[in-house]
């Protein structure tokens, strides 16, 4: 399976914050809860300071998006940028709901990493998980990422426990 990747666009955020996941795996889900939060977020899937992608099949339907950079990064309030410290570069992706779960995982993370190298030669790639989520994790490990932490981050939201994943660029 092949992918293409393109700077997101405003008719790609759009779908994508329209985007429904089953339970568990609402928390994905980038509407936002009112019109200042949905503002918000297509504002940050628009921003090329830290881009984020949309990505495409090869019948050219979009299927998933990856960021880039500080968009990726769990704690927010960073300046939108690509490297974290000058050499690694955080990387987060969403998959359409009705694609996930469906053994498609593991191509579209390394075509993912693959468009990475290429655009940003990377010493290492960072990525945030939550632990629960044993599904993406398995992915992550047979696309070379190991485990580095589980901590736990305070947002307006409460509070959620991470897992730090890291793989060599």
């Amino acid at each position: 399976m092949s992918f293409t990747f393109t700077h997101m666009n405003e008719e790609d955020a759009e779908t994508i914050q329209a985007w429904k996941y089953e339970a568990p795996y609402t928390v994905y889900m980038m509407g936002g809860q009112n019109a200042e939060e949905k503002a918000a977020g297509k504002a940050e899937l628009l921003d090329r300071r830290s881009p984020y992608y949309a990505v495409r099949n090869e019948q050219r339907e979009l299927v998933g998006f990856f960021n880039f950079g500080t968009s990726s990064l769990v704690w927010g309030g960073e300046q939108p940028e690509i490297y974290v410290d000058g050499k690694t570069v955080p990387v987060g992706l969403g998959m359409r709901p009705d694609l996930t779960g469906k053994g498609l995982g593991q191509a579209f993370i390394e075509a993912g990493l693959a468009f990475a190298k290429r655009q940003f030669a990377p010493a290492q790639f960072l990525l945030f998980v939550y632990p629960w989520n044993k599904r993406a994790i398995c992915v992550y490990e047979r696309a070379g990422f190991r485990q580095v932490r589980v901590f736990t981050q305070k947002n307006r939201y409460g509070e959620r426990e991470f897992l730090e994943m890291r793989k060599a660029g």
